[in-house]
């Protein structure tokens, strides 16, 4: 009876063994087909994964190949492709009644395109993002982390084609867990690195409360050594004048507080020179109109810059109300800027702009 009840047991065992292995040999494809359900529709986008890895004694689990597509767009220009992505999640906050965990982007690129209409724009609208996030996530999220990032801005209609790169793009965002928040602060932070247009080397920071309805935060922004012909494409495409030579700063500060934005922009161009006779007469052989107008606007410069530092420097004050429920916060906040920014430099300048017809002769 002992043999028997031994064999017995011993093949209980061998049994529970077998579908443990069964169960985690599967698991990982389970979990895949799951999120891959769940992220198959997101309003306007559609998102899939090729894998996910397990690694259940660390808490952990990894995303191979996320990639996020706007409906309709071409595949070669997916919204997000993040080639690996790691979560954690905290074992000692789930044996306190918590379920907590970060999240890690190894070498991810966002691509947005600006467009004519909407259905040839590509910027993320239409998306809880926060919500897709805790798809992934099914926790409480205290930290976000991106290593070595790209950030891409294109614009296919305009004329010239923009196509300009934000690299090492290295950025932490703390703080977040309605947890930490219990302990103090109730203040997430980011932090950001990376570089622009080459070798500008950018930095931000900003402080936010995600837990405000009216999503109050403080933002900073400071580039440097900026080389503005580099910039020429976004300049021709936007404001119709290019650089012929220069570098620039650039700093930018926001707060915004109860839907009232309000801050600054200032723009510190060193060497600024928007006319060049090599460049543009002898290279480029631009016609008459486009090099009176851009004469014209380096003469208005000179008259500007501090002539004993050889700088242009012009302060622009952001304001209005970003509680616009329907446009979408980040949506409503680029209204703003577009505003307070671009219109503040568009109001100088479009008496000196040349007709359509010659602008690219």
């Amino acid at each position: 009876m002992k043999v028997a009840h031994v064999h017995k047991l011993g093949g209980l065992l061998l049994a529970l063994i077998v579908v443990l292995i069964i169960v985690r040999i599967a698991m990982p494809f389970m979990v895949r087909h799951y999120l891959n359900d769940r992220i198959e529709h997101m309003g306007p986008y559609h998102g899939s994964m090729e894998a996910v890895h397990l690694q259940i004694w660390r808490g952990s689990y990894a995303i191979e190949n996320l990639r996020i597509q706007k409906d309709g767009a071409p595949p070669s220009e997916p919204f997000l492709v993040a080639p690996h992505t790691e979560i954690t999640l905290s074992y000692g906050a789930a044996f306190h009644g918590r379920l907590r965990g970060k999240a890690g982007f190894y070498d991810p690129v966002v691509n947005f395109i600006d467009g004519k209409t909407d259905s040839e724009r590509q910027t993320g609208k239409g998306v809880n993002w926060s919500d897709e996030l805790n798809i992934l996530i099914p926790a409480e999220v205290d930290e976000i982390n991106v290593h070595n990032g790209t950030v891409t801005f294109r614009n296919f209609v305009s004329s010239p084609r923009v196509d300009l790169k934000m690299t090492n793009v290295n950025s932490t965002v703390t703080n977040l867990s309605k947890a930490q928040r219990e302990n103090g602060s109730r203040v997430a932070t980011l932090h950001t690195t990376a570089m622009v247009l080459g070798d500008a080397p950018l930095e931000t920071n900003a402080d936010f409360d995600p837990t405000n309805r009216f999503g109050d935060f403080s933002y900073h922004i400071h580039v440097t050594r900026i080389q503005l012909v580099r910039a020429n494409d976004l300049a021709r495409a936007y404001t119709g004048l290019d650089f012929a030579g220069g570098t620039g700063d650039f700093t930018m500060e926001l707060k915004a507080r109860n839907g009232e934005l309000e801050g600054y922009a200032e723009p510190v161009f060193k060497d600024l020179q928007l006319f060049s006779w090599k460049k543009d007469v002898e290279q480029e052989k631009k016609g008459p109109v486009k090099l009176l107008y851009e004469a014209a606007a380096q003469g208005v410069v000179s008259l500007l810059k501090d002539q004993s530092t050889d700088q242009f420097v012009a302060r622009v004050p952001i304001s209005g109300r970003i509680d616009d429920s329907e446009a979408g916060k980040p949506q409503a906040i680029f209204n703003v800027l577009h505003t307070s920014f671009v219109q503040a430099y568009k109001a100088q300048l479009d008496h000196l702009k040349p007709a359509p017809d010659d602008a690219g002769h």
